[in-house]
C-alpha cells in the first residue's frame, strides 16, 4: 500500500500495546488526517474486536474520521468503509456490505479514493448540526 501513496503522505503503522482497539495505520495525505483499520476478508466475512468497535464508535461520536480497508485475497480487491459503520461491518458478509462501500477496486486506485473520502468526511464533520445553530 505504501508504494501507491502520493508523495505528500505521512504514513505510520501503529503497534499499540497500551490502548486496545486503536486503528492499524495513521496517515496524513496532503493535509488530510486518516485513521485506517486494516482487515482481511475470511470466508466472505469480516471480524472486528470489541475494543475496535468501541474505539471507532467513540471516535465517530466525537466527529472523528476513521475507515476500514477490507482486502479480499482471492480477487485482490479492496473495499473502503466509514469507521462509524463498525457495528454493521462486524460479522457481515462482504456481499451484504458491498453497497455501502465508499470505494471498491484495486489497491492502485485506492489512495486517491481514500483521500477524497476522508476529505469529504472531515468537511461533513466540521459542518454545524442544525441543533448547534
Amino acid at each position: 500500500m505504501k508504494q501507491k501513496l502520493p508523495k505528500k503522505t505521512h504514513c505510520q503503522r501503529l503497534e499499540n500495546r497500551v490502548s486496545e482497539g486503536m486503528p492499524d495505520v495513521y496517515m496524513c495525505i496532503n493535509g488530510v488526517v486518516i485513521w485506517l483499520e486494516l482487515k482481511i476478508i475470511k470466508h466472505s466475512k469480516v471480524s472486528v474486536s470489541k475494543s475496535q468497535i468501541a474505539w471507532h464508535l467513540g471516535h465517530s461520536r466525537c466527529g472523528g474520521v476513521s475507515f476500514f480497508l477490507l482486502h479480499e485475497p482471492s480477487t485482490g480487491d479492496v473495499f473502503l468503509f466509514d469507521g462509524g459503520k463498525v457495528v454493521e461491518i462486524h460479522g457481515s458478509r462482504i456481499d451484504v456490505l458491498r453497497p455501502a462501500a465508499l470505494y471498491e477496486g484495486s489497491m492502485s486506485d485506492f489512495p486517491a479514493a481514500l483521500r477524497d473520502a476522508a476529505r469529504g468526511a472531515w468537511l461533513d464533520a466540521l459542518r454545524p448540526a442544525s441543533s448547534e445553530l
